[in-house]
């Protein structure tokens, strides 16, 4: 993963004073930005279990402003052939850290990349933002 510099996306004191060309522009970059793989192991189950992993350490940054945003996050999956490596699945979750990213995209590319990388049969990944300027979000995806 390349580590995110300043410069990358240099932050406004107010949300305000960005242009919504530079708003694009920024969600885009954020998208796109690498980050680390989940490794997997092979799964040899056999049955058709539902697996759920959570994580309350989650954070990211206000793509704007920069200033931390905090999640818990649910991870729920019935297995294909493979299983994330926790070790490597936790390290993942961590490297957004210092990604700028709106809420609604943190969750598209977590969902995406678990998608492809673990492939599962089912997939729903939920997804709580604390509270912030008195507004509660949850954002869902499932497949």
């Amino acid at each position: 993963m390349r580590r995110i510099k300043p410069s990358d996306f240099p932050f406004r004191a107010k949300i305000e004073d960005m242009p919504r060309a530079e708003v694009r522009k920024r969600i885009a970059k954020a998208m796109q930005w690498p980050m680390d793989r989940i490794e997997t192991i092979p799964y040899a189950g056999g049955i058709p279990e539902r697996i759920s992993y959570r994580c309350a350490e989650l954070t990211a940054l206000c793509p704007m402003t920069g200033a931390p945003d905090f999640y818990e996050i649910a991870i729920v999956f019935v297995p294909g052939r493979l299983l994330p490596e926790l070790k490597s699945l936790r390290a993942f979750l961590l490297g957004f850290r210092d990604l700028p990213i709106t809420h609604e995209h943190l969750q598209a590319k977590i969902f995406r990349a678990f998608k492809a990388q673990v492939k599962p049969k089912r997939l729903r990944v939920e997804l709580s933002v604390a509270m912030r300027g008195g507004i509660k979000t949850d954002i869902v995806s499932e497949a």
